[in-house]
């Protein structure tokens, strides 16, 4: 099954996040990718989103308090989830403006953050099949122009998973229609795979969408 996309591992030449021994740390190491992904233009990565998750030990670091901290004293707090993950990130400008993110945590910590790449898209039962092919290939585009001349090692999400929707149906213009292959309880939509698609019909509501990035 795809596990979550963690760009610090596989862009690790593009993206490769330091760990840091200090409380703070600044908001450009915390946040690695994340200026070149803002700078391209909103309209061409409307379809994707980025979200951090702080890690210590290589695992997820739930509820830290974190702080970003901007040169001139003003203060943003960056809530983390229970899941590790920030619910609000720095803007182009606050990265620019080198501010740092202090963590309520002890000095002697080494923390770290791993980046996932997410479809935005809400789960449902039923999808227009066009709309998950330009997902799949507008953020494939927005990553590689973020990557700029590494785009080469950017990662390639071959399509979209369903998890916990049990199963799935692709349905095609002719009337014809398949069954989504799967893994486990999660089916996935790979557009390579399904040429006319237009639309996919799952047996439950997904508790979430993720890309696929698996090669069968």
């Amino acid at each position: 099954m795809k596990k979550t996309l963690i760009l610090a591992a596989v862009l690790t030449a593009i993206v490769a996040t330091p760990a840091w021994a200090e409380k703070t740390a600044p908001a450009g190491k915390v946040f690695m990718f994340l200026d070149k992904f803002l700078k391209v233009p909103s309209a061409e990565r409307a379809r994707m989103k980025l979200a951090y998750a702080v890690r210590r030990d290589g695992r997820p670091l739930p509820n830290v308090t974190a702080t970003l901290v901007e040169k001139n004293g003003a203060r943003t707090p960056l809530p983390v989830n229970a899941d590790g993950y920030f619910e609000r990130l720095p803007t182009l400008p606050q990265l620019a403006g080198e501010a740092d993110v202090v963590f309520d945590v002890p000095s002697d910590w080494k923390l770290g953050t791993a980046i996932d790449i997410r479809p935005q898209l809400n789960p449902a039962a039923d999808y227009d099949a066009r709309e998950l092919v330009a997902t799949v290939d507008e953020s494939n585009r927005a990553i590689g122009k973020a990557a700029g001349a590494l785009s080469f090692m950017a990662p390639k999400m071959t399509g979209l998973i369903f998890p916990k929707a049990e199963s799935g149906t692709v349905i095609f213009a002719d009337g014809r229609s398949a069954p989504l292959p799967q893994v486990k309880d999660a089916p996935y939509f790979r557009p390579a795979d399904h040429q006319g698609a237009v639309r996919v019909k799952l047996t439950k509501t997904p508790t979430k969408v993720g890309f696929y990035d698996g090669k069968k």
